[in-house]
């Protein structure tokens, strides 16, 4: 079963989550504190996590880069209701975009959004629950 871990710092988006990809048969850790995050991914192995933007302790850039230091091939879906987070007026989002971006482990997933779209870019990233990682 492919693990998922969605970090969000709404309660209702991260049940939400929960309880739409459980119905697809992944198994789905959830949390609103980044340090909490880190210690799922150290005793869980998992296939996929999702990242909002905007949040009060860490953004969810901050995360990524501290995720893919230690965990480079993890895919990571950015969920954001925040377009402009992705513009390219920084140097790090450009780097982002160029490295990050284009090894297709990395994705994007604007609020509001259809749960067919949730799958649609979970399943892009790690394939359906019973699949076996590649």
């Amino acid at each position: 079963m492919r693990k998922i871990l969605s970090v969000d710092d709404d309660p209702n988006v991260l049940r939400a989550f929960q309880t739409t990809l459980k119905q697809k048969g992944y198994e789905v850790f959830i949390t609103t504190n980044p340090n909490e995050a880190a210690d799922i991914l150290a005793a869980h192995e998992i296939d996929l996590i999702m990242l909002d933007i905007r949040m009060p302790e860490k953004n969810g850039f901050e995360i990524f880069a501290e995720v893919k230091k230690k965990y480079s091939k993890l895919p990571v879906l950015f969920v954001t209701a925040y377009p402009k987070s992705f513009t390219m007026r920084s140097s790090e989002m450009v780097r982002m975009w160029e490295e990050d971006f284009a090894d297709g482990q990395t994705d994007i997933l604007y609020k509001p959004f259809t749960i067919d779209s949730l799958y649609e870019k979970v399943e892009g990233l790690i394939g359906k629950a019973d699949e076996l990682p590649s």
